[in-house]
């Protein structure tokens, strides 16, 4: 098969990719972050100074919030009234995290956000609100990851979200330079994750659109997504257990490493496979041409792989 043009262009960014995230990972990573692979503002974009300005002068202007964090000499905390959330971004340097949905009791209708450091020296986390989005961070500035890495001790996070807002929440966005996040039982609009390096496990979860973006590590997101999902993969290995519910259409590249697609076993699967190396199977019976039986669903699979190893099979 020729490829397009197209796709050669992207194998030479692709290999800028690569040497951009083994700098980004080794020294300092001003503002630099893989909102996507392969286009201007991912992982070879800069967001650096600029968005800090914007976002200072937002301050400035009251359109963003600063919340008051409280902090202590074993870590920080910091509270919201759940009625005033209806999205949720966590931007983490290092450490653990951990979004967990409990009962609105439990919290008193709030969302609650606690950090440990883990020994070292390390900044109190950032929250901050407007219109309806709290953002929390572990940075030195806003705007993105930014400093050296070497530098900053890891730190736990927890967040607890309540049962009420979990069920209806517009976004969930995870952006992780590394460590250990679990999140779990989280139903939104959009889900976006973010992963230079490290372990996510994301279960129970139920979205409209999903957008993923790996530069290394292992990701698992387990649960449903109905409409569009989004993967741009560099390195690693990501498992999407959707046996819940697969998505109407599915796009996105893998450059190396491993991608595991589980869909219902009655999926309809059309395929279009742009490969120039590495190994593409479809484990479905019949290669996915479903049935006419049941509730059988359909999804578009439009995808391009340049190394590693892509499998589509039955969830268990």
């Amino acid at each position: 098969m020729r490829l397009a043009t197209s796709t050669y262009i992207k194998v030479a960014l692709i290999v800028v990719l690569c040497l951009a995230v083994c700098s980004w990972l080794g020294g300092c990573g001003r503002g630099i972050w893989p909102s996507s692979l392969f286009m201007p503002g991912g992982v070879i974009g800069c967001m650096g100074v600029d968005v800090v300005d914007d976002v200072a002068d937002e301050v400035r202007q009251g359109i963003v919030e600063r919340g008051a964090v409280a902090t202590t000499d074993e870590g920080s905390h910091f509270e919201i009234a759940a009625s005033e959330v209806s999205a949720l971004e966590l931007n983490w340097l290092a450490g653990r995290g951990t979004v967990q949905v409990v009962p609105d009791a439990e919290t008193g209708g709030k969302v609650l956000v606690d950090e440990v450091v883990k020994g070292g020296y390390a900044p109190a986390m950032v929250c901050e609100t407007g219109g309806g989005v709290l953002s929390i961070s572990y940075m030195e500035g806003s705007g993105g990851l930014s400093g050296c890495s070497v530098s900053m001790a890891s730190k736990d996070l927890t967040v607890k979200v309540p049962a009420s807002l979990a069920e209806q929440l517009e976004l969930f966005e995870l952006e992780a330079a590394s460590g250990h996040y679990e999140v779990e039982g989280l139903t939104c609009d959009d889900l976006e994750l973010g992963v230079a390096s490290g372990n996510v496990n994301a279960t129970a979860m139920a979205a409209q659109r999903a957008s993923l973006n790996v530069a290394s590590g292992q990701v698992s997101v387990q649960g449903s997504v109905a409409e569009h999902l989004e993967v741009e993969i560099a390195s690693g290995t990501t498992t999407l257990s959707l046996g819940e519910g697969a998505p109407t259409q599915m796009s996105g590249s893998l450059a190396s490493g491993k991608l595991v697609l589980e869909v219902p076993a009655n999926t309809r699967l059309a395929t279009n496979i742009n490969k120039m190396s590495g190994s593409f199977n479809n484990e479905l019976a019949n290669g996915g041409a479903g049935s006419s039986e049941g509730d059988a669903s359909a999804c578009s699979l439009d995808f391009e792989i340049l190394s590693g190893n892509f499998t589509v099979k039955p969830a268990a």
